[in-house]
């Protein structure tokens, strides 16, 4: 048989092995309390001869003493040791001694056994051990035996096993490859093949006195303490560092029969080395001396153990194994409470880390989000937000201070977050506007200093400005972002529009069409502009000084009389058909008074009287006036309070409790201006806060706010839509 067919076998022997573990059979044994010590042999691997004379010899050894309590382990012990050094029991008057008789090693183990003794470990360790003697055919992978289920079942659940081989079998190659195939069938129960080996693995050459050069007790252990890494090791490295080793290379014959068994059982080893720090090999004699051939039998020779007996290293392989056996259990021990320490450590962080989660990953996130969404849609400048905005950040942090876990593990960032909340609801805007005015105050000096002013290159067509020229128009513009009805970006805007027409003076000097523009946006501004500020008007005269006028007269003088009239008729049916109040009061009105500087009192006074009226009916929304709305319809029961502020105001809803609850066909009079900003709260049904945090609230910002007050109003957050008319009806001017 090759030795592929041998392994094949092998593997059909070790499912077989497996199938009688699985508990198809009789269900598994049953065995005393103890380390289980598993002895792996062959017949005629001495192991029964080995138990005994281990026995024998522990009674007088320091390191290692066998106490048998166990009767039937008793009786065994004693009649194989008598039988090997020859004594029998006989009677003189009434007194059993011991006689002299023949020497023989005890007949072949036919029955299994269970042994079962205490062994002292250096006269202190007392350790139950339990070990098995059965017939060395049972293992054989080539006659399955009935009584393999139990030797099975033992090996598997040892705590250490040492697996005896025989050298004198060295020179039949296919006998060594059919045990050693056996051995890693019984490797493979304990753990399958490439995993690690969690018991320890001895495995012990007996009859070792056959062995070229063997000398005994300097022999006995192969691997000395020094070398044990070599385990770790594959196995060519393992057996390289073996054989250069200096208790091996000290021998050369002693060399050469280890380097053989090391050979013959590679197979072996290889499934050893490298998955266990736990393994030795040791080279034992039990006899010392070789035995003496007195006969044969069927297929095999009968020996008698030799005239003088001197075991040789009989002790050590049990004295490491079980050493090795209770190092494992402690480290075993201190594994487990690793792993519960481990998982105590991770259930602690995960139950530690999880507020902190909740909070930085959740909670404190939310309010950082809106108030970075804010920012970001005013380019940073926290300075141009609208109220809309600065209360959608107040109510975020809001949210975020009242929450339970803040307010329990994180007082400290709950006291910043209301710091947060107090800075946008105590927002002043005086520093930035402040700041305007002194931008603003720069360009007025530039356009006044002809020396300052930015140089025109009419082969590029640009302007040359210098580094504080493109500071201050970059520092303006940074203002001019956010809510359009803001007073910073209202003025920031005029301020841009003032540079922009600058420029185009500076490259376009003598355009009389950018005169008239000039003049009419700085008219225009002068009497329409809401917060419209002395640096502003020092802007505009600068501007206008630019292009040698004292005032707009001379512009309008200059305009055709007849282009007058024509734009006065288009301007006139716009705004008649339009329904905007910007345009209508505002923009409408600046050209209005252009138009009216160009026609003659004489010959347009029609003209001039219908523009004198228009003017006229949209100053009276400059001032403040009363106006009376009505509630037609408030959904749910629910009712509104209603406030005036100045723009970009915060109402104080004192005199709340004065108006009362607004409900469905309430009549509410309030004082307005253009520019004022309209607060209105909505609070549902059985709640009232007298507008104070109300269950949805909307401010009309824009500068003629009471026409979106007229109509339909929203609130979205809770999606509820209410409406107002006003008595009399809110219309916008005519031009007649």
């Amino acid at each position: 048989m090759k030795k592929s067919g041998l392994f094949k076998f092998a593997k059909k022997g070790s499912k077989k092995i497996k199938k009688s573990r699985g508990g198809s059979g009789a269900g598994k044994q049953k065995y005393p309390p103890g380390i289980r010590i598993g002895i792996f042999g062959h017949e005629n691997t001495s192991k029964t001869v080995y138990l005994t004379v281990l026995y024998h010899q522990s009674k007088i050894d320091k390191k290692l003493q066998i106490s048998v309590t166990d009767n039937d382990t008793s009786n065994e012990f004693l009649s194989n040791y008598m039988s090997i050094w020859g004594f029998d029991s006989g009677t003189s008057m009434g007194t059993i001694v011991n006689q002299a008789g023949e020497k023989k090693f005890p007949k072949p183990t036919e029955k299994d056994k269970i042994l079962q003794f205490t062994a002292i470990i250096e006269g202190n360790k007392k350790v139950p051990v339990v070990t098995y003697d059965y017939s060395g055919k049972t293992v054989s992978i080539s006659e399955y035996s009935d009584e393999a289920e139990k030797v099975n079942d033992f090996m598997a659940s040892a705590d250490g096993l040492l697996f005896f081989f025989d050298p004198k079998i060295l020179g039949a190659d296919m006998e060594v490859q059919a045990r050693v195939s056996a051995f890693i069938s019984a490797l493979e129960q304990v753990a399958p093949l490439r995993s690690r080996l969690s018991i320890p693995i001895g495995l012990v050459v007996t009859k070792s006195d056959i062995l070229p050069g063997y000398k005994g007790e300097e022999n006995t252990i192969l691997i000395s303490s020094e070398d044990e890494q070599f385990v770790s090791e594959g196995y060519e490295e393992f057996l390289e560092k073996v054989l250069s080793s200096s208790n091996v290379t000290a021998n050369s014959e002693w060399a050469s029969s280890v380097r053989k068994i090391l050979v013959k059982l590679s197979e072996f080893l290889r499934v050893v080395v490298g998955r266990t720090l736990d393994f030795q090999i040791f080279f034992i004699s039990n006899t010392g001396n070789a035995p003496i051939k007195v006969g044969t039998d069927v297929g095999r020779s009968i020996y008698q153990p030799p005239e003088k007996i001197t075991p040789c290293g009989v002790r050590e392989p049990f004295y490491w194994i079980l050493n090795s056996v209770m190092r494992s259990r402690k480290l075993n021990v201190m594994r487990k409470v690793v792993k519960y320490v481990v998982a105590a450590s991770l259930i602690w962080t995960v139950v530690y880390s999880a507020p902190f989660l909740l909070h930085f990953a959740g909670l404190l996130s939310s309010p950082q989000r809106v108030e970075k969404s804010v920012l970001k849609s005013v380019e940073g400048n926290h300075l141009n937000t609208s109220e809309t905005q600065r209360m959608d950040i107040i109510r975020a942090y809001s949210r975020y201070s009242d929450k339970w876990l803040v307010k329990k593990f994180f007082p400290d960032f709950r006291v910043t977050s209301i710091k947060m909340k107090e800075v946008y609801q105590d927002f002043n805007m005086g520093p930035a506007l402040e700041r305007l005015d002194g931008l603003i105050n720069d360009i007025t000096k530039i356009i006044q200093t002809p020396a300052l002013r930015p140089k025109y290159d009419p082969g590029l067509d640009s302007l040359m400005l210098d580094n504080a020229q493109m500071k201050i128009k970059s520092d303006l513009e940074a203002m001019h972002v956010g809510g359009k009805g803001s007073v910073l970006y209202e003025r920031s805007d005029r301020a841009l529009r003032y540079w922009e027409l600058f420029t185009e003076l500076i490259k376009a000097p003598r355009d009389t069409a950018l005169f008239d523009k000039i003049d009419e946006q700085v008219a225009f501004n002068s009497k329409n502009a809401q917060n419209y500020t002395d640096s502003e008007k020092q802007l505009g005269n600068a501007l206008l000084s630019s292009i040698n006028i004292s005032s707009p007269e001379p512009v309008r003088s200059a305009r055709s009389t007849r282009s007058a009239v024509g734009e006065y008729d288009k301007l006139k049916e716009r705004i008649n058909n339009s329904t905007d109040p910007k345009f209508v009061l505002e923009d409408a009105a600046g050209k209005l008074a252009s138009i009216k500087g160009s026609l003659g009192s004489a010959a347009h006074g029609r003209q001039i009287s219908a523009i004198n009226e228009f003017i006229a009916s949209v100053e009276k929304y400059k001032k403040k006036q009363t106006y009376t709305c009505i509630l037609q319809t408030v959904p749910d029961f629910g009712h509104l309070h209603i406030e005036v502020t100045g723009s970009s105001g915060e109402p104080t809803w004192s005199k709340a409790e004065e108006v009362g609850q607004l409900l469905e066909g309430s009549k509410l009079s309030f004082k307005w201006k253009a520019g004022d900003d309209i607060h209105i709260a909505f609070d549902e049904l059985g709640y009232c806060n007298w507008g104070n945090k109300p269950s949805d609230k909307v401010v009309l910002q824009s500068e003629y706010a009471i026409f979106e007050m007229q109509g339909s109003i929203t609130f979205s957050n809770i999606g509820k839509t209410v409406k107002i008319s006003f008595k009399p009806e809110l219309k916008l001017p005519k031009l007649k």
